[in-house]
């Protein structure tokens, strides 16, 4: 969408930092961060020296939400029902008046928002889970689903992210305890946890998803159209992990 990523610095339109963040998040080193992930299924021994590379994509999950643009308007409409609630009791709250190619107001760019997410879940366990299949992982307009502490509010404890259609990376919080980076291989079609997940991805979107095969992805959410939400908000027991390390 044109001009979602347009802010206001002091009275001057910014046209270019938050495309510039997008590009450095999600474009520049994106291959580079998956190779090293990928590693770990060749050598589990790697996992101290791909964590960065892990942490990395955790940020592009953290802040996937505040990319999207049903996201941007709800915060600005809360936003502007707290100032209409000051207005009414008396308060002295300026109007506020967007440039023609203002849409959001973007008060914060997204590193900001990334590393402050990134910050309370630190340090962050993961899970990685890769599909040998004919299926694939759905992905949502929010890049992942986010578990917070209550509901929508409060800390995020879990987010997952898919990667690729093929690859998904679940993070969990410090706050949850330590567990050990764990791997998950799934080599049977129509497998159970597959449909979890992709459950959580389809439930969290806002109005869209895509796959990489369309018939997968019809099949999909024709099941889920049948059975009902399967997610999984992985809170007691978490995705493939055992006993803590």
């Amino acid at each position: 969408m044109d001009h979602l990523n347009n802010r206001l610095v002091g009275d001057k339109l910014d046209q270019e930092s938050m495309e510039l963040e997008l590009r450095v998040m999600f474009e520049d080193k994106f291959a580079k961060h998956l190779k090293s992930v990928l590693r770990l299924y060749e050598d589990q021994s790697l996992v101290e020296q791909v964590y960065d590379d892990l942490n990395f994509l955790a940020l592009m999950a953290l802040v996937g939400e505040y990319r999207n643009p049903h996201y941007k308007q709800r915060l600005d409409d809360i936003f502007d029902s707290l100032d209409e609630q000051l207005r009414a009791r008396g308060g002295n709250v300026p109007e506020n008046i967007k440039p023609e190619n203002l849409l959001y107001s973007n008060q914060k760019g997204y590193i900001d928002v990334a590393f402050l997410m990134l910050e309370k879940m630190d340090p962050i366990t993961f899970a990685i889970v890769s599909i040998q299949s004919d299926d694939h992982f759905i992905v949502p307009d929010t890049s992942a689903f986010l578990v917070r502490l209550n509901l929508d509010a409060g800390p995020v404890m879990q987010f997952g992210m898919p990667v690729s259609d093929k690859l998904f990376i679940m993070g969990r919080s410090a706050a949850m305890g330590h567990y050990p980076t764990t791997l998950v291989t799934i080599t049977e079609n129509d497998d159970d946890l597959v449909f979890k997940i992709n459950s959580d991805l389809v439930n969290y979107s806002y109005q869209t998803v895509a796959c990489r095969d369309q018939v997968f992805l019809r099949k999909t959410i024709i099941k889920m159209s049948k059975i009902g939400f399967q997610g999984q908000y992985f809170f007691d027991r978490t995705l493939g992990s055992p006993e803590k390390a």
